[in-house]
């Protein structure tokens, strides 16, 4: 068999993924692109012809372009939250040798992906409500007089989303530590270097492409996440996805939130090949 056939027999074995992808997301997509474009009549009903007004709505007007500034700075701070958090839970994975025990804390970290986000959501609900787990405490310590306002604000919103996406940061980094060569170690140790600088000199600095990857993972989801920031922090928490939500469910204008949509979409790209860029540049100054 020479090697075009290999290769077109190849390509056959794809192809139906291709078109199944392409019917399933690009098809969609691009029939939102042009709704979009689309201009609406005085009950916001989509028209035929081409307008760029919805997109001038959603980069003039404060509620909209407001709210995806708001999502840009919530997405970065969620994605904070998570490398920090993760990097030690992924560090003591990556540390046990393979066993029952190593298996055990491994499902306990993706047990959260095999839960619906929606259950995950409402747990919080109950516990931050006002007669919940945490305002019990708190008034049954004595910080606290009488219960606290805690759903429908932010820190509440951070800390549900933080816990909703956690997992998709201890995952990739988990990968790389676990893949460093511990002959490193040994040999920043027989130089004279303690743990904790041959952890800040070594391990990190190697782990580098798993804060990455899981930063920009963390990042992408928090960007478009909703129903989290919905059902903990109500419908007037100004983030984008929210935003369109409200701009379908209760106005009806279909075109603005394709047009915010896409605008949220850009910014998810633009910022995330940006920050994948910037990290490669670092990197390739750094190891040459």
């Amino acid at each position: 068999m020479t090697r075009a056939t290999r290769r077109w027999r190849g390509a056959g074995y794809v192809l139906p993924l291709v078109v199944f992808l392409t019917a399933l997301f690009l098809v969609p997509l691009v029939q939102l692109l042009r709704l979009s474009f689309n201009p609406v009549d005085a009950y916001n009903a989509a028209l035929p012809g081409f307008t760029l007004s919805h997109y001038g709505r959603v980069l003039t007007e404060p509620y909209f372009y407001g709210a995806l500034l708001h999502t840009l700075l919530t997405a970065v701070l969620v994605a904070v939250l998570c490398v920090l958090l993760a990097y030690p839970a992924a560090y003591l994975l990556a540390g046990r040798r393979p066993g029952t025990l190593r298996t055990v804390l491994f499902v306990i970290v993706i047990s959260p992906l095999l839960t619906s986000v929606v259950v995950r959501t409402y747990g919080w609900v109950v516990l931050l409500s006002g007669n919940g787990v945490v305002n019990r405490v708190l008034v049954g310590s004595g910080l606290i007089d009488q219960p606290a306002q805690l759903l429908t604000s932010y820190p509440a919103v951070v800390v549900s989303v933080t816990h909703v996406l956690l997992p998709f940061a201890i995952i990739p980094l988990t990968t790389a530590l676990g893949g460093l060569d511990h002959n490193l170690h040994r040999a920043s140790q027989t130089l004279g270097a303690g743990p904790v600088r041959t952890f800040l000199r070594v391990t990190v600095p190697l782990s580098l492409p798993g804060v990455v990857t899981g930063a920009l993972i963390v990042f992408a989801l928090a960007m478009g996440i909703y129903i989290t920031p919905l059902l903990v922090g109500g419908v007037t928490e100004p983030l984008a996805g929210i935003r369109v939500y409200d701009q379908v469910t209760t106005v009806f204008d279909y075109p603005v939130a394709a047009a915010l949509s896409f605008a949220l979409l850009v910014i998810t790209l633009l910022s995330t090949t940006l920050l994948g860029g910037a990290f490669r540049i670092w990197e390739r100054r750094l190891y040459g």
